[in-house]
């Protein structure tokens, strides 16, 4: 499902000074692993917007992580019982888990969907001293607050294969592991869409605009763009005009035809007359994976991420098999020839996507970060003010 996109990351600030200053009693975390898996190879490299793309991942890098994965997984099973925890913002499907352990057969997944109390309650069990989640995750703008306050393992990922270009939109220690975006969600049947938000200005689109109030990440990449004067003045003519209305509920409209168009993210309705369209200034932003300081497994935290992001077979069941269809779009840095696999709803949000980065979507980055931050703040004001 979607996941890590749609909070404001200056929400969990409160809540992290509050952590610091409580005491705790929880038990030493585990050690890492060591890698040997390094490549000295040369990334084939290629760029689509901010992000690197190896072509040669799979011939001169996955060899390198893969060849590692058992070595860990000896560690990873003789840890806490071989019990891994993954706290996202959606539950793991059992499906998802049943292909992880079809190679890791020894690690029981203990999973919970937390949606907006995710940071919340990681910083809860480290105040408590209480079983915590083994991986964090997000985006570069939802996880800045816990990012500063340490939650990230300092893995050196390159030691165990990964190539370096992957792990410079984000901090070193944050392993790319999916891309999501904005983009335009509209019913076929009833309307075509502009190539850009200032088009939704045309009379023509009154009412037919919904958005949902906790994604202002919409506006983001405009911002940045245009400039945040620009982006305030624009969602205020599209809310007052009434060409936008704020619905928590956009699916069913959208189905219906009733608001056929949705400024939302990937699209997980399979209703053949739904499609997407990226559009000038439209965001696309790198996902992140890494491991949790506090993890009572740190082993078998780098064993999923490491399998979840990059891992051939697995991946190819992602862009091929609609049982995984509501799973994040893998990394664009991946070579081109695994996207070219995808059929269905991955077919059809890949395509987007790539193109939306192809032709000069934004993209946060870590040397950005704090630009990125203030302007989903001055959307979120404009949005729900």
């Amino acid at each position: 499902m979607v996941k890590r996109n749609t909070l404001v990351a200056t929400a969990a600030v409160g809540l992290l000074f509050l952590s610091a200053c409580a005491g705790t009693s929880e038990a030493t975390p585990e050690a890492l692993p060591t890698g040997a898996g390094a490549s000295d190879a040369t990334c084939d490299a290629s760029q689509l917007g901010a992000i690197t793309r190896c072509e040669n991942f799979y011939e001169d890098f996955w060899p390198g992580i893969d060849s590692q994965l058992d070595t860990i997984y000896e560690t990873a099973k003789a840890t806490d019982g071989g019990r891994l925890v993954i706290w996202d913002w959606y539950e793991q499907s059992p499906e998802v888990v049943a292909e992880f352990n079809k190679r890791f057969p020894d690690i029981t997944i203990e999973s919970r969907g937390l949606t907006y109390n995710l940071s919340s309650a990681i910083i809860s069990a480290k105040a408590t001293g209480e079983r915590n989640t083994d991986i964090v995750s997000g985006s570069i703008v939802t996880t800045a607050p816990m990012y500063d306050e340490g939650y990230w393992e300092k893995v050196d990922w390159t030691e165990f294969g990964v190539p370096e270009e992957f792990l410079t939109i984000g901090a070193p220690e944050m392993v790319p592991d999916s891309i999501n975006g904005s983009l335009m969600q509209y019913n076929s049947d009833k309307i075509e869409v502009p190539d850009s938000l200032d088009g939704l200005l045309d009379p023509k689109y009154e009412g037919k605009v919904s958005i949902a109030g906790y994604n202002p990440v919409v506006f983001e990449a405009y911002g940045m763009a245009e400039g945040e004067e620009a982006m305030v003045d624009l969602i205020t003519e599209l809310k007052s005009s009434g060409t936008m209305q704020l619905m928590e509920d956009q699916n069913t409209p959208l189905s219906s035809g009733d608001v056929p168009i949705s400024l939302n993210q990937t699209l997980f309705n399979p209703n053949p007359s739904l499609k997407v369209a990226p559009f000038e200034h439209a965001g696309v932003w790198a996902q992140f994976s890494g491991v949790n300081v506090d993890a009572k497994n740190k082993a078998a935290a780098m064993l999923w991420i490491l399998w979840n992001s990059y891992d051939p077979d697995w991946l190819e069941l992602r862009m091929t098999d609609e049982r995984f269809a509501t799973t994040q779009v893998p990394y664009a840095g991946l070579p081109q020839s695994l996207f070219d696999q995808s059929t269905g709803l991955m077919k059809t949000n890949a395509e987007a996507l790539l193109l939306g980065l192809e032709t000069g979507a934004g993209t946060e980055t870590q040397a950005e970060r704090d630009a990125w931050i203030a302007m989903v703040g001055a959307a979120d004001e404009a949005l729900n003010g």
